[in-house]
């Protein structure tokens, strides 16, 4: 009888359930391979196939179309049809010679056959005799046997070299028949080679034009299931195995796969495609194998962040630029951000940050204007005076020293200026401490008030003495003239306007090198101004102002001018008085940081007023952080009171307190970041509706402090820049610029001529030159429009272009002119400065850093020398007076015969001051070295000479002709071997005033002459 087994199942209801999940299994399974098939990258693949397929099609059109028109490619075809006509005509003959091949290569592997079976035995019967020499068999029988191998084997052999003889004698007469035709084939392709590549590729790429097995293979590769084997549409990714990703404290290799979606990023011709199909800009530059960072090295990521490893549009972290951007993601992606990724794509506006991680020593960063802007303005602005910030850590403080304020202003300027320094000079860089949104209410100003007189009485009551020399009453208008011509405007702008349009780039911030000069009759007096401009290390020995060597009256004109402007707005406001209760709340606060209530009070009974404001003046430079940017007594070693910034662009957003400011901004770093720089002290703020906020529960010294600087839009956007690229990413040294001698040279270079502002004045390798906009202001004036408007006429006026410096003037020579300057152009204006702050070391490095960049890297050159008896010397003579060169040029003493605005260098400085290899150079091509230049080819015979010209040139350089390269090298002889005297600056000074279009002459009876 059957036993039921006792069970909490039905097995037929089993097999039921069973059944159900397999089909259920079974459809999940068909739902997750449909799901894997249907990849949201597929479609950008396909529309670029055919994206690509059409520009493959007419790339194909354009170059059937070059080579229709294209006479050699009719020649080489034509010679291509001779020669298979000439081979259709010997067709009969090719054919006879190829039954002989064919005879002869049967012949050949039948003879070759028993030539290695003949060979094989004779090598086998050499052991045989080897072993009867040693009693195994019969000596003399095996080497009779052996003896016959050898002839057997050796008669095959020659069979075969006859055979093969016969083979290539018939095969070299074939090969001489057709050798035309492969020579003509080979024209051919050269010729029409990118047809030949394009065709390749259309058949790769476009089903329509692969064979019909092709067409089949392409179908069945990208079926599901079976996509695995080699697919056309697959993700792409570019691997990075010395960049690391750090996952969970995992350090893996870096993965992109950005090229999955952006296939043509690293194709040229798809520069106008929409994204995400369009050329990476400056291909060339960037992301090409040859580029300096080809993308097959670094990827994508390692620039523009995001997480390379994503595949669709929200996992790969994309991050809107604008809000008008983020709306039409939302509806185009259903974009969303993805919190769980520390670091999201960077903006558009943004990604310069990411070349800071190779160039930090640079200074500009060539193709990231936004970046070089920002790291000048930090420069500029002296955010590492506060902020601890790897690479200013020795730079000079930014602001003006303040040990010998009391002689410089009044205590009256000095109070107005700290409360509010815009509503004096609106484009100063002295930020606004107060009149914030955290100290705005009543309550504040009043502390605010009594702060500031603290702060004056204490800097007045620290200035050191400075003794000053008398000075005469100048002329203002002259001192104006001055001022517009010498070179002042290369560091200093003089707009009053705050509205005016002033567009902030790298080379705008050049000519704010030094402050405005605007309105300084409100703030200092004229004789302070006379003895700052005539010795500015004297006052501030820091000081980067440089000196113009300007004489007594020189210096009287331009003071009298500069101070003879006020602002009689800012003159005329009240200082509130001064409120000892109130002050007496400051020196508290700053006391019971470090006493008992009992202490502070007994301390506070003990001080007279004058005491209270030392001390608070005192701990209030220090809660603010004024040493950051000024030289003050007794702050020589204080330290930065901001939060160090050296890695702040990889901070954890985490770490950024939005305080209750989270509906306000974004949560992203750069915007809390501009945020912070537009409204340093928001975020002691509780928002309490459109515009309105009220302040946290804080005490005065618990508020922020951080000042405001009036950022506009672009300085704002160029600082978040540069924060966004302080991060501890550490790259491995192959992938940063080779630190080779000449680079860490050329790099320091860089850096003291942005310190001292060099291209404020010289244009080197087409940047800066900021002067040559007011140098044209000036040419107006006194030329009139047309003259402002010659752009060639306004670089002859303004500082000369040092595109070859190093190549053109030998080292010793520019040392002796950085440490003594000395006139080289009469016409000029502009006035080189003496740089007495700039250290010897310095000069050095500078004058390394012009070497270098020319590749000039001998330490010693010996001396050029002249034989003045030789041919080449004399015929250099006759050259210079058919060049006429003395009528611009001084030689020696000896004044130009032309007008002085077309005078030019003294030419009896070349031998000391320039290189002879750079004076050919010169000579050949002056335009190819500094465009526009005024000075023309030489003059040179380039004909055969007929006998009357021959006796006008002289023997010499008819011994010489038709040799151009010597004649050059003969007038350089020439130049070398003047004489007389090197500086002019003392014959043309004060000769020289502006008339019309051009200069005249004022004293011709000056014994000098």
């Amino acid at each position: 009888m059957h036993q039921s087994q006792e069970r909490h199942y039905n097995i037929l209801k089993l097999n039921k359930w069973f059944a159900i999940s397999s089909l259920l299994f079974t459809f999940v399974w068909l739902l997750v391979f449909a799901n894997d098939f249907n990849r949201q990258w597929k479609p950008y693949q396909k529309t670029f196939r055919k994206l690509e397929i059409e520009k493959i099609r007419l790339d194909l059109s354009a170059a059937e179309k070059e080579l229709a028109s294209n006479e050699k490619y009719d020649l080489v075809s034509s010679e291509l049809q001779d020669a298979e006509n000439e081979l259709s005509s010997n067709e009969d003959k090719l054919n006879s010679f190829q039954i002989t091949i064919d005879t002869l290569k049967a012949e050949q592997y039948r003879m070759n056959q028993l030539y290695q079976f003949s060979k094989a035995l004779y090598d086998a019967q050499k052991y045989t005799v080897e072993q009867a020499m040693f009693g195994h068999g019969e000596k003399q029988v095996e080497a009779a046997k052996l003896n016959r191998l050898k002839e057997e084997t050796l008669t095959f052999k020659m069979d075969l070299e006859s055979i093969e003889s016969y083979l290539e004698t018939e095969e070299e007469s074939v090969k001489k028949i057709q050798s035309n035709v492969k020579k003509a084939k080979d024209r051919v392709g050269r010729v029409k080679r990118s047809k030949v590549l394009l065709e390749r590729r259309l058949k790769k790429t476009d089903p329509e034009a692969m064979s019909f097995a092709n067409k089949i293979g392409n179908v069945v590769r990208d079926l599901p299931i079976l996509d695995f084997i080699n697919p056309y549409y697959e993700v792409k990714q570019v691997v990075v195995k010395d960049l690391k990703d750090d996952l969970i404290f995992l350090d893996v290799p870096k993965v992109d796969r950005c090229v999955t979606c952006h296939l043509g990023i690293d194709k040229p011709g798809f520069e106008d495609a929409q994204q995400p199909y369009t050329t990476h800009p400056d291909l060339e530059k960037y992301i090409a194998p040859n580029s300096a960072h080809p993308m097959k090295e670094f990827g994508c990521t390692t620039c523009h962040m995001g997480r390379g490893r994503g595949t669709d549009f929200i996992s790969s972290v994309h991050y809107p630029d604008s809000e008008e951007q983020k709306k039409e993601w939302e509806e185009k992606y259903h974009w969303h951000k993805l919190h769980h990724w520390s670091e999201p794509m960077l903006p558009m506006s943004l990604v310069e940050a990411s070349c800071y991680k190779c160039h930090s020593g640079t200074m500009p960063v060539k193709g990231a204007p936004k970046l070089s802007l920002g790291l000048a303005i930090v420069e500029k602005g002296g955010c590492f005076g506060c902020h601890q910030i790897d690479r200013w850590e020795e730079t000079p403080k930014s602001g003006p020293g303040l040990k010998k304020i009391a002689s410089k202003t009044t205590k009256d300027f000095a109070y107005k200026w700290i409360y509010a320094p815009r509503e004096f000079r609106h484009d100063t860089w002295m930020p606004h401490f107060f009149k914030q949104i955290n100290s705005n209410n009543e309550e504040s100003i009043k502390r605010t008030n009594q702060e500031i007189h603290a702060i004056v009485t204490f800097l007045f009551n620290q200035s050191e003495s400075y003794k000053m020399d008398r000075v005469s009453t100048g002329n203002i208008e002259n001192g104006r003239m001055l001022v517009n011509s010498l070179g002042c405007k290369g560091c200093h702008r003089m707009e009053e306007d705050s509205e005016s349009e002033w567009e902030t780039s790298f080379n705008s911030m050049r000519r704010q090198q030094g402050p405005n000069l605007i309105h300084l009759g409100s703030k200092t007096s004229q004789r302070w101004v006379y003895n700052w401009i005539r010795n500015p290390q004297g006052y501030h020995p820091e000081s980067k102002m440089p000196n113009l060597r300007l004489n007594k009256q020189e210096a009287a004109d331009i003071s009298a001018f500069l101070v003879s402007n006020r602002n009689e707005e800012f003159d005329s406001q009240i200082i509130p008085d001064l409120n000892e209760g109130e002050l007496n709340k400051i020196v508290k606060s700053f006391l019971e940081q470090t006493r008992r209530k009992k202490e502070v009070d007994s301390v506070l009974d003990t001080m007279d007023i004058n005491h209270k404001l030392n001390f608070a003046g005192e701990k209030l430079v220090s809660h603010y952080g004024c040493f950051g940017c000024h030289d003050i007594s007794g702050f020589e070693n204080a330290k930065p009171i901001g939060t160090p910034l050296s890695i702040e662009g990889s901070k954890l957003i985490t770490k950024l307190d939005f305080g209750y400011l989270h509906d306000e901004i974004d949560h992203t770093k750069w915007d809390w970041f501009r945020l912070k720089l537009d409204n340093p002290r928001i975020y002691d703020m509780i928002p309490q509706g459109e515009q309105n906020y009220e302040m946290k529960v804080k005490r005065p010294l618990e508020k922020m402090r951080m000042p405001h600087f009036g950022l506009n839009e672009d300085e704002l956007d160029a600082i978040v820049t540069v924060i966004m690229g302080w991060v501890d990413d550490e790259l491995p040294a192959d992938k940063l610029p080779p630190r080779t001698t000449r680079n860490m040279v050329v790099e320091e270079g860089e850096r003291l001529l942005q310190t001292y502002n060099c291209k404020g004045c010289h244009n080197i390798d087409g940047d800066g030159g900021a002067i040559l906009s007011t140098v044209a202001e000036w040419l107006e004036e006194v030329g009139g429009t047309e003259s402002a408007e010659d752009a060639n006429l306004v670089q002859s006026f303004g500082p000369p272009i040092l595109n070859s410096e190093g190549k053109k003037v030998q080292p010793t020579w520019l040392y002796n002119f950085f440490k003594n300057p000395i006139m080289i152009r009469p016409n000029l204006q502009v006035r080189m400065p003496s740089f007495n702050m700039i250290s010897n070391n310095d000069w050095n490095k500078m004058i390394k850093y012009f070497q270098y960049k020319d590749d000039q890297m001998l330490a010693y050159e010996n001396p050029h020398k002249v034989n003045r008896n030789s041919t080449k010397y004399k015929a250099g003579k006759v050259i210079q007076e058919l060049g006429a060169c003395n009528n611009c040029h001084f030689y020696g003493s000896k004044k130009p015969k032309q007008a002085a605005l077309t005078w030019a260098p003294n030419l009896a400085l070349t031998k000391e001051r320039l290189r002879p290899g750079w004076v050919v150079d010169w000579l050949r091509d002056p335009q190819a070295i500094m465009p526009g230049t005024k000075m023309p080819a030489p003059y040179l015979p380039v004909d055969e000479p007929t006998e009357d010209v021959r006796s006008n040139w002289g023997k010499d350089v008819a011994k010489l002709h038709p040799d151009s390269e010597i004649l050059l090298n003969a007038l350089r002889d020439y130049l070398w071997g003047l004489e007389g005297r090197k500086d002019v600056s003392s014959i043309v000074k004060k000769h020289l005033k502006v008339e019309g279009y051009g200069f005249i002459v004022e004293d011709e009876e000056d014994e000098d002459w």
